[in-house]
């Protein structure tokens, strides 16, 4: 069985289309479509029903898939295992959306300059692409922000992937993030009861039971789901939304004419580090992590001072 193959039949079924797929991997729909059936008769059951719409998995197709993808990952692992071994100060981080993580990478960048030269990299995503990215290694470092609730959920996934997962800080409050004009803006705190009643942002990227529901938010009637860290500050600036998670940092606040208000009710979130229990830490990284590390327990000190 070709792994280049398995790569054509995830595609097929991520679109739920033959066509779409082909053309997405730039090969005939006809080509694509012996590919499924060859490996079908190898295999020996079917991966796919054909249905008026498209096609969709099989039971058996379903568990292909997550084996399929596995081996994928694993096999694009194998070819980045040169990259992986060479020595290089780079930072190479993937973050869940907070603006307070990334100016603690911005103000390490500058307190600690690289001495050659640098090519960091730091992006943004939900919970389980931090997993994602991290597992196929295309960023060395994943730092979660997550309520404590879930702490446990994704330790077990990291662990099935052969990665760590270590608490950097925990217990920090969370926060209601909103334009100085939103009528809760002129309360020193509020309760999670004050959220139903308003206008609120979901990320796209996490899952409802990893953020609504902790709140009791999941049967709320105007819910924005956005996907980016400047959407998010335009729809609190413009459209009186509110968002939540860890403070985010004062001059921030102030320059975009917006407050963070502490939900004194809402359950206490944390600060997680996610890397390949296969790969050595550098010292650029464990320099970082210190950095950040000492930054949060600053910020949100555990006795509350």
């Amino acid at each position: 069985m070709n792994t280049e193959h398995l790569i054509y039949i995830l595609e097929a079924y991520k679109c739920g289309s033959v066509n779409k797929a082909a053309r997405n991997c730039y090969i005939s729909q006809s080509h694509l479509s012996a590919i499924i059936k060859n490996v079908e008769n190898e295999i020996g059951y079917s991966l796919f029903h054909r249905t008026a719409s498209g096609i969709v998995a099989t039971p058996e197709g379903l568990v292909f898939m997550s084996h399929a993808e596995k081996i994928v990952t694993e096999r694009n692992n194998i070819l980045k295992i040169p990259e992986s071994m060479a020595e290089s100060d780079n930072l190479s981080i993937i973050c869940a959306r907070s603006a307070f993580v990334l100016q603690c990478f911005f103000d390490y960048k500058k307190l600690y300059p690289s001495l050659g030269s640098s090519y960091d990299k730091f992006l943004e995503a939900g919970l389980r692409e931090n997993l994602k990215n991290v597992v196929a290694r295309n960023c060395r470092l994943g730092i979660l922000v997550m309520f404590e609730q879930i702490i446990s959920k994704y330790m077990e996934l990291a662990d099935q992937y052969n990665l760590e997962l270590t608490i950097l800080q925990h217990s920090i409050p969370v926060s209601a993030f909103m334009s100085k004009s939103h009528p809760l803006a002129k309360s020193k705190q509020i309760c999670t009861n004050d959220l139903a009643g308003h206008p609120f942002i979901a990320d796209a990227h996490i899952d409802h039971g990893d953020t609504l529901e902790i709140l009791g938010l999941q049967d709320h009637h105007d819910l924005l789901y956005i996907c980016d860290r400047g959407t998010i500050f335009d729809a609190v600036c413009k459209g009186n939304y509110i968002a939540i998670g860890i403070s985010i940092p004062d001059k921030d606040a102030q320059r975009l004419d917006c407050v963070c208000r502490p939900i004194v009710d809402g359950a206490p979130m944390a600060v997680g580090l996610l890397y390949s229990r296969t790969a050595s830490l550098r010292a650029r990284e464990k320099h970082f992590i210190r950095y950040l590390t000492e930054c949060l327990r600053k910020r949100y000190p555990l006795d509350g001072r």
